[in-house]
Protein backbone atom coordinates (compact mmCIF):
# COMPACT_ATOMS: atom_id res chain seq x y z
CA UNK A 1 0.00 0.00 0.00
CA UNK A 2 1.40 3.35 -1.01
CA UNK A 3 1.72 6.21 1.43
CA UNK A 4 -0.86 8.22 -0.50
CA UNK A 5 -3.37 5.38 -0.34
CA UNK A 6 -2.81 5.00 3.37
CA UNK A 7 -3.38 8.72 3.90
CA UNK A 8 -6.67 8.61 2.03
CA UNK A 9 -7.88 5.63 4.08
CA UNK A 10 -7.00 7.48 7.28
CA UNK A 11 -8.95 10.54 6.16
CA UNK A 12 -11.92 8.36 5.23
CA UNK A 13 -11.85 6.71 8.65
CA UNK A 14 -11.64 10.10 10.32
CA UNK A 15 -14.57 11.43 8.31
CA UNK A 16 -16.62 8.32 9.05
CA UNK A 17 -15.99 8.75 12.77
CA UNK A 18 -16.96 12.41 12.55
CA UNK A 19 -20.07 11.52 10.55
CA UNK A 20 -21.27 9.03 13.18
CA UNK A 21 -22.44 11.99 15.29
CA UNK A 22 -24.95 12.77 12.55
CA UNK A 23 -25.92 9.16 11.89
CA UNK A 24 -29.59 9.82 12.76
CA UNK A 25 -29.82 13.01 10.77
CA UNK A 26 -31.94 12.72 7.65
CA UNK A 27 -29.88 13.77 4.63
CA UNK A 28 -31.19 15.31 1.47
CA UNK A 29 -29.04 13.53 -1.12
CA UNK A 30 -30.91 15.15 -4.00
CA UNK A 31 -29.29 18.53 -3.41
CA UNK A 32 -26.62 19.57 -5.85
CA UNK A 33 -23.12 20.49 -4.82
CA UNK A 34 -23.92 24.15 -5.46
CA UNK A 35 -26.95 24.01 -3.15
CA UNK A 36 -24.94 22.29 -0.45
CA UNK A 37 -22.28 25.00 -0.68
CA UNK A 38 -24.98 27.63 -0.23
CA UNK A 39 -26.32 25.77 2.83
CA UNK A 40 -22.81 25.58 4.27
CA UNK A 41 -22.29 29.30 3.68
CA UNK A 42 -25.62 30.10 5.35
CA UNK A 43 -24.72 27.92 8.34
CA UNK A 44 -21.31 29.59 8.62
CA UNK A 45 -22.96 33.03 8.62
CA UNK A 46 -25.36 31.89 11.33
CA UNK A 47 -22.46 30.64 13.45
CA UNK A 48 -20.60 33.91 12.88
CA UNK A 49 -23.66 35.87 14.04
CA UNK A 50 -23.89 33.74 17.19
CA UNK A 51 -20.30 34.58 18.03
CA UNK A 52 -17.70 32.66 19.89
CA UNK A 53 -18.96 29.72 21.91
CA UNK A 54 -18.24 29.93 25.64
CA UNK A 55 -16.50 26.66 26.34
CA UNK A 56 -17.28 27.06 30.08
CA UNK A 57 -21.01 27.48 29.43
CA UNK A 58 -21.84 23.95 30.61
CA UNK A 59 -19.75 24.39 33.75
CA UNK A 60 -21.42 27.74 34.47
CA UNK A 61 -24.85 26.23 33.82
CA UNK A 62 -24.20 23.43 36.30
CA UNK A 63 -23.01 25.93 38.93
CA UNK A 64 -26.10 28.09 38.41
CA UNK A 65 -28.31 25.00 38.54
CA UNK A 66 -26.76 23.98 41.89
CA UNK A 67 -27.26 27.50 43.24
CA UNK A 68 -30.87 27.51 42.03
CA UNK A 69 -31.51 24.15 43.72
CA UNK A 70 -29.96 25.48 46.93
CA UNK A 71 -32.11 28.63 46.83
CA UNK A 72 -35.25 26.59 46.18
CA UNK A 73 -34.46 24.39 49.17
CA UNK A 74 -33.97 27.49 51.35
CA UNK A 75 -37.23 28.91 50.03
CA UNK A 76 -39.02 25.67 50.94
CA UNK A 77 -37.56 25.80 54.46
CA UNK A 78 -38.51 29.47 54.88
CA UNK A 79 -42.07 28.84 53.70
CA UNK A 80 -42.41 25.97 56.16
CA UNK A 81 -41.03 28.12 58.98
CA UNK A 82 -43.40 30.92 57.98
CA UNK A 83 -46.36 28.52 58.11
CA UNK A 84 -45.23 27.31 61.54
CA UNK A 85 -44.93 30.90 62.83
CA UNK A 86 -48.33 31.90 61.42
CA UNK A 87 -49.92 28.79 62.95
CA UNK A 88 -48.30 29.58 66.32
CA UNK A 89 -49.48 33.20 66.14
CA UNK A 90 -53.02 32.07 65.40
CA UNK A 91 -52.91 29.65 68.33
CA UNK A 92 -51.61 32.41 70.63
CA UNK A 93 -54.29 34.80 69.38
CA UNK A 94 -57.01 32.21 69.96
CA UNK A 95 -55.70 31.30 73.42
CA UNK A 96 -55.35 35.00 74.28
CA UNK A 97 -58.96 35.64 73.33
CA UNK A 98 -60.23 32.59 75.23
CA UNK A 99 -58.24 33.55 78.35
CA UNK A 100 -59.43 37.15 78.12
CA UNK A 101 -63.07 36.12 77.80
CA UNK A 102 -62.82 33.70 80.73
CA UNK A 103 -61.20 36.41 82.85
CA UNK A 104 -63.77 39.00 81.79
CA UNK A 105 -66.65 36.68 82.70
CA UNK A 106 -65.17 36.05 86.15
CA UNK A 107 -64.62 39.77 86.74
CA UNK A 108 -68.13 40.56 85.47
CA UNK A 109 -69.63 38.10 87.98
CA UNK A 110 -67.60 39.66 90.81
CA UNK A 111 -68.49 43.15 89.63
CA UNK A 112 -72.23 42.39 89.66
CA UNK A 113 -71.99 40.91 93.16
CA UNK A 114 -69.87 43.70 94.67
CA UNK A 115 -72.02 46.38 93.04
CA UNK A 116 -75.10 44.91 94.73
CA UNK A 117 -73.28 45.06 98.08
CA UNK A 118 -72.52 48.74 97.56
CA UNK A 119 -75.75 49.75 95.78
CA UNK A 120 -78.47 47.48 97.15
CA UNK A 121 -81.12 48.76 94.73
CA UNK A 122 -79.01 48.79 91.59
CA UNK A 123 -77.75 46.42 88.94
CA UNK A 124 -74.72 46.52 86.68
CA UNK A 125 -72.81 44.51 84.11
CA UNK A 126 -69.79 44.75 81.83
CA UNK A 127 -70.22 44.78 78.06
CA UNK A 128 -67.64 44.59 75.31
CA UNK A 129 -67.78 47.26 72.63
CA UNK A 130 -66.76 44.68 70.01
CA UNK A 131 -67.87 41.18 70.93
CA UNK A 132 -66.36 39.57 67.81
CA UNK A 133 -62.92 41.12 68.33
CA UNK A 134 -62.65 42.20 71.99
CA UNK A 135 -59.19 43.72 71.49
CA UNK A 136 -60.47 46.09 68.79
CA UNK A 137 -62.80 47.99 71.11
CA UNK A 138 -63.32 49.12 74.68
CA UNK A 139 -65.39 48.00 77.65
CA UNK A 140 -68.72 49.51 78.66
CA UNK A 141 -69.92 49.60 82.26
CA UNK A 142 -73.71 49.60 82.24
CA UNK A 143 -75.59 50.55 85.40
CA UNK A 144 -79.23 50.66 86.44
CA UNK A 145 -79.88 52.54 89.68
CA UNK A 146 -83.62 53.13 89.43
CA UNK A 147 -86.21 52.31 86.77
CA UNK A 148 -85.80 49.76 84.01
CA UNK A 149 -83.17 51.44 81.87
CA UNK A 150 -79.46 50.68 82.01
CA UNK A 151 -77.18 53.70 81.62
CA UNK A 152 -73.57 54.08 80.65
CA UNK A 153 -71.41 55.06 83.62
CA UNK A 154 -70.98 58.52 82.08
CA UNK A 155 -74.67 59.23 82.70
CA UNK A 156 -74.42 58.74 86.48
CA UNK A 157 -73.97 61.26 89.27
CA UNK A 158 -70.60 61.80 90.93
CA UNK A 159 -71.38 59.52 93.86
CA UNK A 160 -72.84 56.81 91.62
CA UNK A 161 -69.78 56.93 89.39
CA UNK A 162 -67.55 56.54 92.45
CA UNK A 163 -69.44 53.53 93.77
CA UNK A 164 -69.50 51.90 90.33
CA UNK A 165 -65.78 52.50 89.78
CA UNK A 166 -64.96 51.12 93.23
CA UNK A 167 -67.08 48.02 92.56
CA UNK A 168 -65.09 47.47 89.36
CA UNK A 169 -61.74 47.95 91.15
CA UNK A 170 -62.68 45.53 93.91
CA UNK A 171 -63.82 43.02 91.27
CA UNK A 172 -60.37 43.27 89.68
CA UNK A 173 -58.63 42.73 93.00
CA UNK A 174 -60.84 39.71 93.68
CA UNK A 175 -59.47 38.13 90.51
CA UNK A 176 -55.84 39.18 91.04
CA UNK A 177 -55.48 40.23 94.69
CA UNK A 178 -52.60 42.29 96.07
CA UNK A 179 -51.32 42.49 99.64
CA UNK A 180 -51.59 46.26 100.05
CA UNK A 181 -53.95 48.97 98.77
CA UNK A 182 -53.97 52.77 99.04
CA UNK A 183 -57.29 54.60 98.62
CA UNK A 184 -56.87 58.39 98.55
CA UNK A 185 -60.14 60.18 99.36
CA UNK A 186 -62.18 57.87 97.14
CA UNK A 187 -65.21 58.80 99.27
CA UNK A 188 -65.07 62.53 98.50
CA UNK A 189 -68.23 62.45 96.37
CA UNK A 190 -70.19 60.02 98.59
CA UNK A 191 -73.05 60.79 100.95
CA UNK A 192 -73.22 59.30 104.44
CA UNK A 193 -75.13 56.16 103.41
CA UNK A 194 -72.80 55.29 100.56
CA UNK A 195 -69.77 56.04 102.73
CA UNK A 196 -71.04 53.56 105.32
CA UNK A 197 -71.58 50.91 102.61
CA UNK A 198 -68.04 51.45 101.31
CA UNK A 199 -66.60 51.30 104.84
CA UNK A 200 -68.29 47.94 105.47
CA UNK A 201 -67.02 46.58 102.15
CA UNK A 202 -63.43 47.60 102.91
CA UNK A 203 -63.72 46.17 106.42
CA UNK A 204 -64.75 42.84 104.88
CA UNK A 205 -61.61 42.78 102.73
CA UNK A 206 -59.21 43.69 105.56
CA UNK A 207 -58.76 40.02 106.45
CA UNK A 208 -57.22 39.43 102.99
CA UNK A 209 -55.04 42.53 102.58
CA UNK A 210 -53.95 45.78 104.20
CA UNK A 211 -55.76 48.98 103.29
CA UNK A 212 -54.46 52.49 103.78
CA UNK A 213 -57.44 54.83 103.39
CA UNK A 214 -57.03 58.61 103.33
CA UNK A 215 -60.35 60.18 104.27
CA UNK A 216 -62.14 62.97 106.17
CA UNK A 217 -65.27 60.85 106.41
CA UNK A 218 -66.34 59.66 109.88
CA UNK A 219 -67.98 56.52 108.44
CA UNK A 220 -64.69 55.24 107.01
CA UNK A 221 -62.61 56.44 109.96
CA UNK A 222 -64.86 54.51 112.36
CA UNK A 223 -64.02 51.21 110.62
CA UNK A 224 -60.24 51.67 110.83
CA UNK A 225 -57.93 49.57 113.01
CA UNK A 226 -55.31 52.28 113.42
CA UNK A 227 -55.95 55.99 112.85
CA UNK A 228 -53.34 58.57 111.90
CA UNK A 229 -54.19 62.23 112.13
CA UNK A 230 -52.13 64.99 110.57
CA UNK A 231 -52.47 68.61 111.71
CA UNK A 232 -50.67 71.77 110.68
CA UNK A 233 -49.13 74.22 113.14
CA UNK A 234 -49.63 77.44 111.22
CA UNK A 235 -47.25 79.49 113.35
CA UNK A 236 -44.38 77.00 113.20
CA UNK A 237 -45.20 75.85 109.65
CA UNK A 238 -44.86 72.22 110.70
CA UNK A 239 -47.13 69.21 110.47
CA UNK A 240 -47.66 66.95 113.45
CA UNK A 241 -48.88 63.35 113.36
CA UNK A 242 -50.88 61.54 116.01
CA UNK A 243 -51.95 57.90 115.98
CA UNK A 244 -54.71 55.99 117.70
CA UNK A 245 -55.28 52.25 117.81
CA UNK A 246 -58.99 51.47 117.77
Amino acid sequence: MSIEEARHKAEIASLQAEFEVFANVELDLKKSEEELKKDILSAERTLAAIGNVNMRALEIYEAVEREYASLMEKKHILLKEKDDVVRLMNEIEMNKKELFMRTLNVIDDQFRMIFKRLMTKGESYLELENKEDPFAGGLFINVKITGNKFLDIRGLSGGEKTMTALAFLFALQEHEPAMFYVLDEVDAALDKHNSEMLAKLIRGYCSKAQYLVISHNDALIAEGDILYGVSMNAEAGLSSVVSLKM
